[in-house]
């Protein structure tokens, strides 16, 4: 397992081997429609761009997810032969969506997906050559489909990404007091937290860094109920990551269904 630790790890190199492949565009919009865009991305102190919502709301994920520790976006190309009768040795370039560092796994390379369903002519010869391709460099392969999670997980994904921009007063005194009142006063929610630090602080300048803890892995929410200033919320005690993460990468699927059988 130590293998895979990335966190102390110098990136030089792969800065620049994993430079994206392709450039972001809507040429094939008019088949089939889809939003393209950027961000600015804490993790990788650079400019992300996304081809779909899918791609969008899964690098979301990424910088939210306290595990991941690099991931870099059409990150290499594939081969993939011309099938054909007549022997030419033609091939074409398949760009995979994106290679995710993560501690605790072998680097991951993944092929985002609108849904099972969606699978293009080539999808199964892709998907196979960059099986392939992974298992020889020593990585993981897999389809993921964000938009299979919950709509509310995906709402709340969406709101905390806006979050995880410092503010200038987030010092690391106002910090640490935030973290000790929650601890001693848990579960609270988080507008109760924000007005126990009136009247230093106006609650209204608390509620964003609470936030802002959140969305780093600091404060544990309910991630499959709304994000809210009305949200309980106590100290993070998941050290392998954010709850996202968990239903991505394993049982927090489970968390989510024991829940909404609860609820019946």
């Amino acid at each position: 397992m130590d293998q895979y630790q990335w966190s102390n790890k110098f990136w030089i190199e792969e800065d620049k081997l994993f430079q994206p492949k392709r450039r972001v565009d809507n040429k094939i919009s008019w088949q089939r429609p889809h939003i393209i865009g950027g961000f600015r991305s804490r993790k990788m102190n650079r400019r992300v761009e996304y081809h779909s919502l899918n791609e969008c709301f899964f690098y979301y994920y990424l910088e939210l997810d306290v595990s991941t520790i690099r991931y870099y976006v059409q990150p290499i190309e594939v081969s993939i032969p011309v099938l054909s009768r007549v022997e030419n040795n033609k091939s074409w370039k398949h760009v995979p969506d994106v290679l995710v560092f993560r501690n605790g796994s072998k680097p991951l390379l993944y092929q985002i997906k609108e849904s099972p369903e969606d699978v293009g002519g080539s999808f199964n010869q892709c998907n196979k050559r960059c099986e392939l391709f992974a298992s020889n460099q020593g990585w993981n392969y897999d389809l993921i489909y964000p938009k299979n999670l919950p709509d509310m997980v995906l709402r709340n994904i969406n709101y905390l990404h806006g979050y995880l921009r410092e503010r200038r007063y987030y010092k690391e005194e106002l910090i640490n007091d935030t973290l000790f009142k929650l601890r001693f006063g848990q579960p609270i929610t988080v507008g109760e937290l924000a007005r126990s630090f009136y009247p230093m602080y106006h609650p209204n300048d608390i509620i964003p860094l609470i936030f802002h803890l959140i969305a780093v892995g600091k404060i544990e929410v309910n991630i499959f109920e709304e994000v809210a200033s009305h949200s309980s919320i106590r100290i993070s005690s998941d050290t392998n990551g954010h709850p996202i993460a968990r239903f991505l990468f394993g049982g927090g699927k489970a968390e989510y269904e024991n829940q909404s059988a609860l609820k019946q």
